[in-house]
């Protein structure tokens, strides 16, 4: 008899451990606030100041879990990102002063390693880390110094003057993403995430982005050179994800 209970027991565990084995599918949304990081601009001075920027990813997500507490998550996302600007400059209102930003956005494919909690519980934690990659699809840039300039242009389709030819931003980047939060359960199966989300770009801008250096949007030397710049993100994700269970 007391085979026979463990034998049982064995049997409920190993089935609660793959309860949740299959496929995830699922939608997200995460808005956050985003930033360009890049040691040029923060030296600009009254000439360049950051200002507030938001952003967002929104799209489909894929998923494999391995049991409860492992898996792998995937997806195709569109990630919107950017830094917005204003000029500083001494005796001049803030109605007044130049306003300028850059808009890029991205498809997203994250592939990212995540743990579970407890899938028979009300609630649970939910996290997930590993890389993503980046293609661009837009890099919108605007300029308005309020009085006779005034740029609103996509660099990169590159195929107006005086840009055409050049490469302003990188096609393709790799970064990393960081999401910890958790989850509430309608059933083994059916769940709501909520995650804090961040994640980072390796340098978003290639050779010839000297070229609309904020400060300088008249055409600087094609051989100025900039420093890397960072594409920065942090927000809240929020998804709803199904399991598809298999045997």
């Amino acid at each position: 008899m007391r085979k026979l209970t463990l034998f049982a027991a064995l049997l409920f565990s190993s089935t609660l451990s793959f309860a949740q084995k299959g496929l995830e599918i699922g939608v997200e949304f995460t808005p956050a606030v985003t930033f360009i990081l890049n040691d040029d601009d923060f030296a600009e001075g009254d000439n360049l100041n950051f200002r507030g920027t938001f952003g967002f990813n929104t799209g489909l997500s894929l998923g494999y879990n391995f049991n409860d507490g492992i898996g792998i998550a995937s997806g195709v996302l569109f990630s919107r990102q950017g830094q917005n600007y204003i000029t500083d400059y001494a005796g001049v209102s803030k109605a007044n002063q130049d306003v300028f930003a850059r808009q890029l956005g991205y498809i997203r494919v994250p592939v990212l390693l995540k743990f579970n909690g407890d899938p028979t519980a009300s609630s649970s934690s939910y996290f997930r880390i590993g890389p993503h990659f980046d293609f661009l699809r837009s890099a919108r840039f605007t300029y308005d110094d309020k009085s006779i300039l005034n740029i609103d242009a996509d660099y990169n389709l590159l195929k107006d003057s005086p840009f055409d030819g050049y490469d302003i931003y990188n096609k393709f980047v790799f970064g990393v993403t960081l999401e910890f939060g958790g989850t509430a359960n309608i059933n083994e199966t059916t769940k709501f995430t909520f995650m804090l989300h961040l994640s980072g770009n390796l340098n978003s801008e290639d050779l010839d982005a000297a070229l609309i250096y904020p400060s300088q949007v008249i055409l600087s030397a094609p051989f100025v050179e900039r420093q890397p710049a960072y594409n920065v993100m942090g927000g809240l994700n929020v998804g709803f994800r199904y399991t598809i269970p298999m045997d």
